[in-house]
């Protein structure tokens, strides 16, 4: 390849897949390189949906809630063929969070993201909407909606999207030495190809400090704290299609999901590991599951009902809170360097918000490179 990219990106996770997409739209010249295939990590060890994060209105964070809400509705629209509005069902516990505290909650969940087409939250009788599911204490419960999304062809759908506008995916491949010079950069991958562009961006999620550090060779300004979300599956435990929000009392929350039609995907966890290699869920992760479960359901599980797993790693910002506090948002370190050739690094990020994270890319990179503005959300109107 002789010819010089306008940006190429490591990483194909969702959030490298909705850059070269966006960028690729924009007629850009994009490059991706993933080491093993697109959407191979974090990006398919997800809940599976797309939410405006109910639980992270207790941070305060009502940015982050608004615009996730926002991108619910985009994606929504863009990858109906992939999303379902799924009911959640949350019962009220009353040593836990009090009613206004949940009901106010759910007012800004309904209202914060403006007009939407997802139904607005209500509160139901538990005994007689969905008899026989929960234990006898729970008697009210209040029920809200959000996505299910089958979250590895979310990062394909964008991935194909990109290639028919003209990018270039590179799968399998390690990128092993970025050389910066003046106005490009010179791109080694691990069979000796190399790659010339004018804009480096390191997305590449849990390890991108990893690839800071030992692939570019600079010092990281930013630290993440690495943590793994696990899952397990079950045989459904109910009929309904409806999923569950469970309260813990460490405040933290599990959810319960109708999966691929006879299946319950339960999850997740929030632990804390030293490196993103090979993530599988641990004993203590699979106890705290079965029995968050086993507090409300009528039909108890065990170890012997866990038919699957899975576990994912986070890549959160550190801010040197507990694990469930840490903030889910992103930031953009861009590395300039004089004249040498830019650098921007994806620290953080969510599934829902990959898209509007993508077009901030672009927006951020402008004064390097002819962005057409004119396209300034050309995302949000053209389906996957």
């Amino acid at each position: 390849m002789n010819e010089t990219f306008d940006i190429l990106i490591i990483g194909g996770g969702i959030n490298g897949a909705g850059i070269v997409r966006d960028a690729s739209g924009r007629n850009l010249k994009a490059c991706l390189v993933e080491k093993n295939t697109v959407g191979s990590a974090t990006s398919s060890w997800s809940t599976k949906l797309i939410h405006g994060g109910l639980r992270y209105l207790e941070n305060y964070e009502f940015r982050l809630v608004r615009d996730s809400l926002k991108e619910r509705e985009v994606i929504k629209r863009i990858a109906s063929d992939i999303t379902t509005p799924l009911p959640f069902i949350i019962p009220y516990q009353k040593s836990l969070r009090p009613k206004w505290l949940i009901k106010l909650g759910l007012f800004l969940y309904d209202n914060l993201g403006g007009k939407m087409t997802i139904p607005k939250s209500s509160t139901i009788n538990i005994k007689k909407e969905i008899p026989n599911i929960l234990k006898d204490q729970y008697n009210t419960g209040f029920q809200y909606y959000d996505l299910q999304i089958d979250d590895k062809k979310l990062v394909e759908l964008n991935i194909q999207d990109a290639e028919k506008r003209g990018a270039t995916i590179i799968e399998n491949r390690k990128v092993i030495k970025a050389k910066r010079n003046q106005n490009v950069w010179d791109i080694i991958l691990d069979d000796n190809t190399v790659l010339k562009t004018k804009i480096l961006i390191n997305a590449a999620g849990p390890w991108i400090n990893d690839i800071l550090n030992n692939v570019i060779k600079l010092e990281s300004k930013k630290s993440i704290r690495l943590v793994k979300g696990s899952h397990i599956i079950t045989k459904s435990l109910y009929k309904q299609k409806r999923a569950f929000t469970l309260q813990n009392e460490d405040n933290r929350i599990i959810f319960v999901i109708p999966y691929k039609d006879e299946y319950s995907l339960i999850g997740t966890t929030e632990t804390e590991v030293c490196s993103p290699e090979n993530p599988k869920i641990d004993d203590s992760e699979i106890d705290y599951l079965i029995n968050s479960v086993n507090k409300y359901f009528f039909k108890q599980i065990s170890k012997d009902s866990v038919l699957s797993s899975y576990s994912g790693i986070r890549p959160l910002i550190e801010d040197f809170k507990e694990a469930s506090k840490v903030t889910r948002d992103y930031i953009f370190d861009l590395n300039e360097d004089g004249s040498q050739a830019p650098l921007l690094n994806i620290y953080g990020g969510k599934l829902t918000t990959y898209r509007k994270l993508a077009e901030n890319v672009l927006f951020t990179l402008n004064r390097y490179i002819s962005v057409d503005n004119n396209k300034s959300s050309w995302t949000a109107d053209h389906k996957l």
